[in-house]
């Protein structure tokens, strides 16, 4: 969700609004907790700490030259538990598309954690003089030294909830049948996948809970306005802090647009009245799109005097989608 400008990571405004969104401590805990533990609250506001989301790693490319490889988390945090301050990192990678690298794009970033856990304890070590053995000052870590866990969700919020792609390193190999029996040996990478289709939304307290509801029914109209039938009463009262990370992850430009006109006096927001408008805005814009295409490619066939094309892009709406393929439109 990221694009590169001059050689950097640069955020786009809607990047922008979804890691915001993750930012808040309450938010964050609440989306780990009901993904990961059915929404036991092993994670509280209290146990986090902002964490660096750059990775930075010195390594070498292909020709043995010095190289860097940078990556940016989206969201990540430090959760500490006991009174040691066990230190655990949090990460949040957000997906509003599939993406069919994210095992390894994951692990990639994963290992780059742990790279720069490792280093700072051998640069401390090292300061303080604390290796003894061979062994300590090849690797600069002692045989008690432990690093932090990282773990990784992958927050997938596209229109269409179903993930077709990967979820494991040993799903992007192509393996042989006649080397099968090596498939144990070569180390897997499972990403944590997060989506309507892998959490049950009870499990979540804040207004994750009705995100994910909604996304689980948002690119199907009539699932949708069932859904807003049946939770009618809910959906048209609910309050800000809801109201704000359904607008935030599903998108909704009217509440964006005019937040006013879906709130009443209590400042409860109508999310039934703003996501039917949208619904409508969308296809009144699907309808111009239509009429535009339609209208370009007929003044096309017109122009190259394809007149018999003309007459039946009128009448068969398979021929007429052929045609809009055939000159890009």
């Amino acid at each position: 969700m990221s694009r590169r400008k001059k050689g950097r990571i640069a955020l786009s405004a809607y990047d922008v609004e979804i890691y915001e969104a993750l930012q808040e401590p309450k938010v964050f805990a609440d989306l780990v907790n009901g993904s990961l533990f059915a929404g036991r609250q092993l994670i509280r506001e209290d146990m986090l700490e902002e964490e660096n989301e750059k990775g930075l790693v010195k390594a070498q490319d292909n020709h043995g030259n010095p190289a860097i490889i940078y990556r940016v988390r989206d969201n990540s945090k430090k959760g500490y538990f006991s009174e040691n301050r066990l230190k655990v990192i949090l990460a949040v990678e957000n997906q509003r598309s599939v993406h069919y690298g994210m095992p390894v794009r994951n692990m990639m970033y994963d290992a780059i954690a742990y790279t720069k856990e490792a280093k700072t304890l051998e640069q401390q070590n090292r300061k303080s003089l604390a290796l003894q053995k061979s062994e300590e000052f090849l690797s600069g870590l002692k045989k008690e030294d432990k690093l932090s866990p990282v773990l990784t969700l992958i927050f997938y919020y596209g229109e269409n909830q179903h993930w077709d792609g990967p979820v494991s390193l040993h799903e992007m190999l192509n393996i042989p049948k006649e080397l099968e029996s090596w498939k144990n040996y070569i180390p897997d990478y499972k990403i944590n996948l997060v989506s309507s289709e892998t959490v049950n939304k009870n499990n979540f307290r804040t207004g994750l809970k009705e995100v994910f509801e909604l996304l689980k029914v948002f690119s199907n109209k009539d699932e949708l306005e069932q859904l807003l039938k049946e939770k009618e009463a809910h959906y048209k009262s609910l309050d800000i802090e809801k109201s704000r990370l359904i607008e935030t992850f599903l998108d909704i430009p009217v509440l964006k647009e005019n937040q006013e006109k879906y709130r009443d006096e209590r400042g409860k927001v109508n999310m039934c009245t703003a996501i039917r408008d949208m619904v409508k805005s969308g296809e009144k814009r699907g309808e111009e799109r239509g009429e535009e295409r339609s209208a370009r490619l007929a003044f096309l066939l017109a122009k190259m005097d394809r007149l018999e094309d003309l007459e039946k892009i009128s009448k068969d709406k398979e021929y007429r989608d052929k045609l809009f393929q055939e000159f890009g439109i």
